[in-house]
């Protein structure tokens, strides 16, 4: 076949492209690093890259954005639970005192406010916040456990439905008829039958809250029988000008005290109720104070809030039994939760058995404040000369050391018997802690495992898509070197001419 020059040309032409075309795509390699600039040079690298970056970013996002929020939101948990359980153990540490009644009378008002505080404490904890979200709350992590302040609780009522256990009736020996010393001067003028003190044993249901709403419609109680029957009962309400009688309870009634929050039953009443399946009171309360649980974390409810334009606005509220989860993605397709919720750790009945001793030790002090009065009118003038008047002093002095007797003797045993309810709550807590310690361990395993996996993706993808750049640099140089010999060589053979084979 005869060659033309016209096809030596073209050849050369054509191959010197190609050179060329290979020291510009090593070249765009050593200067990106990478294999390919376009899918379209290597479409089985572009889409294992495509996989691979996917991969490698959704890793990055665990580690160190997902792993690392749930982990700072575990380790906030951790520390609010252990507030918790701590102040419960200065609690604990009070009933042991208290049960031997080492308090002086000197330090009972401080007594008092240190148990107040410590209420007021472990309810604080459950305001706890992380990155702007409330821990304790559930899915509302916009909502404050508690009413953190006046604006919080501002134009709402709620009518509360509370299931009780029976299993949580408490014995209560109570005194009626307290000695008052302000009532000498109508005893002596005989305005007011003077009555000695007397002891009074009921059974105690306590509300989760107190200050109650008063009216016969604000409260319904039903019992559930362990045979499926449902009894109503009709409570005695008890108002405040009825304090005196607040424990005066027949055999087979109840009385209701919205003040305290309490129910109080009859022997005969109590030993028909005491084995019912549970107990559910409907009541109305209207009156929160600042730092109060908010009764939508705890129970069935309806929330009344009254609008700016006097319309009221009802919401309804259910608890979920099996809790609301808040989830992490930690890898793939693993989730973890990373929440406790107040209700699970932060009882209401912790605050009330807090109050019921300070209460106690309010009751010791009260009446030893009542001896010292009742001393002092003895040395009074008024007094001193009157026999009948002294008479009267001597008796309700006795009368008040027997009452003190009475209450030392029940504050004790109440501190004493709280010592193992305060045992049970830090075991609560206990749980919460060791499920949110077995949580943050495993939440650290899988993040040393997203690490390795994180590692292991990013070698894929630069195995994949970078070049090795000594590799490339000389091979880059061998090309250089082939083009400018087949420059060299094309030029040589071009440039002849027919009179160069004449």
């Amino acid at each position: 076949m005869r060659v033309t020059n016209q096809m030596v040309t073209s050849g050369s032409l054509r191959n010197m492209q190609k050179s060329m075309q290979r020291v510009d795509n090593l070249n765009n390699q050593v200067t990106t690093g990478k294999k390919i600039s376009a899918p379209s040079e290597d479409p089985v690298i572009a889409i294992r890259a495509l996989k691979l970056r996917t991969t490698v970013d959704q890793l990055d996002q665990y580690k160190n954005k997902n792993i690392q929020d749930a982990l700072s939101w575990l380790d906030t948990t951790q520390t609010s639970v252990q507030n918790v359980y701590d102040r419960l153990q200065d609690v604990y540490y009070y009933c042991e005192q208290g049960a031997q009644d080492t308090f002086q009378t000197k330090d009972r008002h401080t007594i008092i406010d240190e148990l107040m505080e410590l209420k007021d404490a472990i309810y604080r904890e459950g305001g706890t916040t992380y990155a702007g979200r409330y821990l304790f709350s559930g899915y509302k992590t916009e909502t404050n456990l508690i009413f953190q302040d006046t604006a919080a609780k501002e134009g709402l009522s709620y009518n509360i439905n509370e299931e009780i256990d029976p299993a949580k009736f408490v014995g209560k020996t109570v005194v009626l008829n307290e000695v008052n010393a302000d009532s000498i001067n109508d005893i002596m003028a005989g305005n007011v039958t003077y009555t000695s003190p007397s002891v009074n044993s009921v059974y105690q249901l306590r509300l989760a809250y107190s200050d109650l709403d008063k009216s016969s419609s604000d409260i319904t109680l039903t019992v559930t029988n362990a045979d499926g029957s449902i009894t109503t009962l009709t409570p005695n309400i008890k108002q405040v000008a009825d304090s005196a009688t607040y424990y005066e309870v027949s055999d087979g009634g109840v009385n209701y005290i919205p003040e305290t929050g309490e129910l109080i039953f009859g022997k005969n009443l109590y030993n028909s109720v005491k084995d019912a399946a549970s107990i559910n009171v409907n009541y109305n309360k209207s009156n929160f104070a600042v730092g109060d649980l908010r009764p939508e974390m705890y129970f069935n409810c309806t929330q009344h809030k009254t609008l700016s334009d006097g319309t009221i606005k009802d919401t309804e509220f259910t608890v979920e039994e099996e809790g609301q989860p808040i989830k992490y993605e930690v890898n793939f397709s693993q989730y973890i939760t990373v929440n406790a919720q107040g209700k699970d750790f932060i009882l209401h009945d912790m605050g009330n058995k807090i109050e019921d001793l300070a209460n106690s030790v309010q009751g010791v002090l009260d009446i030893e404040n009542t001896i010292s009065r009742l001393k002092e009118l003895k040395e009074d003038p008024q007094y001193k000369n009157d026999p009948d008047a002294m008479k009267q002093l001597d008796k309700m002095l006795e009368d008040a050391d027997v009452e003190l007797a009475q209450k030392r003797e029940t504050m004790q045993k109440l501190f004493g018997n709280n010592m193992t309810n305060f045992q049970n709550f830090m075991e609560t807590v206990s749980a919460v802690q060791a499920k949110v310690g077995t949580t943050y361990s495993k939440l650290e395993l899988i993040e040393t495992r997203v690490t390795e996996q994180l590692a292991n993706f990013k070698e894929l993808k630069s195995s994949n898509e970078d070049i090795e750049t000594e590799e490339a640099a000389i091979e880059m140089y061998q090309s250089e070197l082939v083009y400018e010999s087949a420059l060299a060589t094309t030029s040589t053979v071009i440039k002849k001419t027919l009179l160069d084979y004449i």
